[in-house]
């Protein structure tokens, strides 16, 4: 991914620091900032429109492609047939997330596995990975864009009960995502090789570490609280308060009651509030 791109990303989205209980490491939360009391939205528009690119085209098309045909190409990759989902934007904002604050790149790039660009992306809708201590762990996650958390949430649980319930079904995601494995220039050989002995290599899911991270977005009335207050800070105390109350007021009502439906894989919830 574009240096720019990156620098950017770290100046507009912010992971938010709270005191969760109880304390957790399978959950992070994250926001834009203020300007003279406006939510930076229109920005957030932007960066993901400039993301469409390294999310829609592979590194090989990246690299081979004159700069001036990305745009048209990346975006003919994705759908805005049904816009009130914003299945794309969503998939857009955890892949920019999972690259920029987890280090965790792509290993296929989903939306080029469209059977046609009306139809939303097939299976999980992510397909990352990391390696450490040469084990794999390979990211599979969800994204939600709704107006209540509730929605949400319901909407990538059921998801996940369809995706993960079913072994079979991980299996055959799996062989059909080893048969597009992209060459990361930046990894080494060796390295490529046993992430593609993990995705396609026939081994027992008792052995596949599989995290699934899902990306909840909501409408946040802490977020409207704060709206049109010119001294609007998400590094002011009242901020911090209001919001890291609304954060574990979501988890407790929402999150850890539902949580045992995916308990046999690690999880990540990363909430962002508009």
């Amino acid at each position: 991914m574009d240096l720019s791109l990156k620098r950017r990303t770290k100046n507009q989205i912010f992971k938010f620091e709270a005191n969760i209980n109880p304390n957790s490491n399978s959950y992070s939360s994250f926001t834009l900032d203020f300007e003279a009391g406006r939510y930076r939205q229109n920005e957030l528009v932007g960066l993901i429109r400039d993301t469409v690119p390294y999310f829609a085209l592979t590194q090989s098309e990246i690299e081979t492609i004159d700069k001036s045909e990305w745009n048209n190409q990346s975006f003919t990759r994705i759908s805005d047939a049904n816009r009130k989902s914003k299945g794309d934007y969503g998939e857009l904002l955890l892949f920019l997330i999972l690259n920029i604050f987890y280090d965790v790149p792509k290993f296929v790039t989903k939306a080029r596995l469209r059977s046609t660009t009306r139809e939303q992306i097939k299976g999980f809708d992510c397909a990352h990975f990391s390696i450490k201590d040469q084990k794999v762990t390979l990211w599979l996650g969800e994204a939600k864009f709704h107006q209540s958390i509730s929605g949400a949430i319901s909407s990538a649980l059921k998801s996940l009960n369809e995706h993960l319930t079913d072994s079979e079904k991980i299996k055959s995601e799996l062989r059909l995502l080893g048969g597009e494995i992209e060459i990361n220039r930046s990894l080494e050989p060796e390295k490529f090789d046993l992430l593609k002995e993990y995705v396609s290599g026939g081994k027992s899911l008792d052995k596949v570490d599989i995290c699934v991270p899902v990306l909840i977005t909501y409408d946040s009335s802490c977020i409207a609280k704060f709206c049109g207050k010119t001294d609007a800070d998400i590094e002011s105390n009242d901020f911090k308060k209001d919001f890291e109350e609304e954060i574990n007021n979501n988890l407790t009502k929402y999150i850890w009651k539902k949580l045992a439906l995916i308990q046999e894989y690690q999880n990540c919830f990363l909430c962002y509030p508009i």
